[in-house]
């Protein structure tokens, strides 16, 4: 039985419908890993926890890309989407069901998890349905929170409310942090032909409740295979701390 939950606040629609609707308000780490993907308006494109659908209008904007699948678990949010881009296609449910509903057998030319997959207590599920919405050839994009000392994902332990008015009340998210050799051992699992990542140090959400004092906060695009074979190309633009862990880890 999955256990992602359909949250309940209007926060996520009040919020993502006027943030992160244009490229210029995503973070430099996104912008700079989404920009080495060589998108244009060809290519068929999945959010997975879409909020109100603002990546397919920032995509449309710099790139022209037209086929855009939103998914969104919050249903103000996804109406929100439908309002605000018509033409998108916009499904409001849990993704882990979707793969064997509206989205069954479907791939995509690039698969983007933008502060949804850290967000949830089923992290390697909602990582592995990314991977396979991916087409051979294609690419999945993620933003991860690491660390080069032990992660957490227990919800107990490191959570963040869901208010972004920087107060620290209303419903509660898993705030995700992984070790980095863990993350790379988890990528490296599915055999990718290649893995990029951009990522900096900072410090944690105001309104997280985490152990940590700083966090690395980072942007990864990998490319599934088509037929070739290899160890993967890593572009791993990274704090030295975070390489090094990495490095320890046998990547």
């Amino acid at each position: 039985m999955n256990q992602n939950t359909a949250y309940a606040t209007d926060q996520i629609a009040r919020y993502f419908a006027r943030n992160r609707v244009r490229w210029a308000q995503f973070y430099e780490s996104e912008r700079i890993i989404i920009s080495r993907l060589g998108i244009d308006h060809k290519d068929s494109i999945l959010d997975i926890g879409c909020g109100c659908g603002g990546l397919g209008l920032a995509l449309r904007e710099q790139f022209g890309v037209q086929k855009y699948t939103g998914v969104e678990i919050n249903r103000q949010a996804a109406e929100a989407a439908r309002a605000m881009n018509p033409s998108a296609r916009i499904l409001c449910g849990d993704v882990l069901d979707l793969r064997s509903g509206e989205l069954h057998l479907q791939r995509f030319d690039v698969v983007f998890s933008l502060s949804c997959v850290d967000w949830n207590v089923q992290f390697s599920e909602m990582l592995g349905a990314a991977w396979d919405f991916v087409r051979p050839g294609g690419c999945f994009v993620g933003t991860f929170r690491l660390t080069d000392e032990e992660g957490c994902s227990d919800r107990q332990r490191s959570y963040q409310y869901i208010n972004f008015a920087g107060i620290r009340e209303g419903e509660i998210a898993s705030y995700v942090v992984l070790n980095a050799g863990y993350l790379l051992q988890t990528l490296n699992r599915f055999s990718p032909a290649a893995i990029d990542a951009f990522g900096y140090w900072g410090a944690p959400s105001a309104t997280a409740v985490t152990p940590y004092a700083r966090l690395c906060f980072c942007a990864f695009a990998i490319r599934k295979r088509d037929g070739d074979s290899g160890d993967p190309r890593l572009t791993l633009d990274l704090p030295p701390e975070i390489r090094e862990v990495i490095e320890q880890s046998g990547q």
